[in-house]
């Protein structure tokens, strides 16, 4: 798969919209007793619950894979990782007390940061939200111009979000034709569309299965910055349970690390232990492993957020109208954790 990494026209998309389409966050989880779902003992060790953003799924296998191989065991805790649903916002959980931590959409957690939850940012699973436009290989999508003349399958809820990037762009709106996408991208293989606004991961590699060449242009590369599943949890918790927390960021990082290395073992895993009656296919799940790789992995360490794009971030939601007023991103991310995690290395498995 060919990641685009094109020229933005960054500064005046930011000012006219933002990503609101998350990773489908959210889940329900069972307090392990002590403060934020974390501090109960089981057998000698700290059971922490942590809130996945969605169904049990490769995308998570980080998290899967840190269990495994004993990551967080070495830590002294016992992970319970609930799987989410759609209607479930992974953050209420947090700041309820039944997880001790969880993943949220940047947009979600931000909005309700605004609101006055109080959440702190702490890593983020991917680096650069999957969202993208998938073309044929053939026929690419390579920028925002290239919209015009289309006809591009997007869901009903980021429909108004497209229409602002093509405004933007002054591309002229009746050149671009938007119909309503489907969960499956064969829309685009069958040529009914050709573009199709999806995830990288999973419908990426459900097309690239199909035999299909394809071109991945990220919705960040359209100038709409967005992080895929912040990683949150209280002031509170901090306080009362940094140990545990600085525990397992380390055992999570080892894990991420683990299945950028080994994508197909986690991979099949994650199908045949983890989640065995989800319905998955290995190939797939195979296939999103690899293409997520680039998604998540950076210079500094995996899961690492950078208070300077998150200010990006709300700089444009502000702009967007999504947040009422701007928020000091250095108030609301919180680094030292994983500083504290990784001391002057990149990475624990070396």
């Amino acid at each position: 798969m060919k990641f685009q990494n094109s020229t933005r026209k960054a500064t005046r998309l930011l000012r006219l919209v933002a990503v609101t389409a998350a990773l489908a966050l959210g889940a329900t989880a069972c307090a392990g007793g002590g403060s934020g779902g974390g501090g109960g003992e089981a057998g000698g060790t700290t059971e922490v619950n942590y809130q996945l953003g969605w169904l049990k799924l490769t995308q998570f296998g980080g998290f899967f894979a840190g269990d495994r191989e004993g990551f967080y065991e070495e830590e002294g805790i016992s992970p319970e990782f609930t799987a989410g649903g759609s209607n479930i916002l992974s953050w209420q959980q947090v700041v309820t007390g039944k997880a001790l931590l969880g993943d949220e959409d940047n947009t979600n957690a931000l909005v309700a940061i605004e609101d006055g939850q109080p959440l702190v940012i702490i890593g983020t699973v991917f680096q650069t939200s999957p969202f993208s436009i998938i073309s044929l290989a053939d026929d690419p999508i390579e920028s925002i111009d290239d919209f015009e003349g289309r006809t591009i399958a997007v869901s009903d809820a980021s429909l108004a979000q497209f229409q602002a990037l093509v405004a933007a762009a002054g591309i002229p709106e009746d050149s671009v034709t938007f119909v309503s996408a489907g969960t499956d991208p064969s829309q685009l293989t069958t040529g009914q569309v050709s573009g199709y606004a999806g995830y990288a991961t999973s419908q990426g590699a459900s097309l690239e299965l199909q035999g299909a060449e394809i071109h991945t242009l990220l919705l960040e590369d359209l100038g709409v910055p967005s992080y895929g599943n912040v990683i949150v949890t209280t002031q509170e918790n901090l306080e009362k349970n940094r140990e545990t927390i600085v525990g397992f960021m380390r055992a999570s990082v080892k894990g991420f690390e683990y299945m950028n290395a080994n994508p197909e073992d986690i991979a099949a895993y994650v199908v045949n232990e983890v989640n065995p009656a989800g319905g998955l296919d290995l190939e797939t799940e195979e296939q999103t492993a690899k293409i997520q790789r680039e998604l998540i992995e950076q210079p500094d360490g995996v899961l690492r957020v950078d208070p300077e794009k998150m200010q990006a971030i709300i700089d444009a939601l502000v702009e967007a109208g999504t947040l009422e007023e701007s928020i000091d991103a250095t108030t609301i991310v919180d680094t030292s954790v994983l500083d504290e995690v990784y001391g002057d290395k990149t990475s624990l498995l070396e």
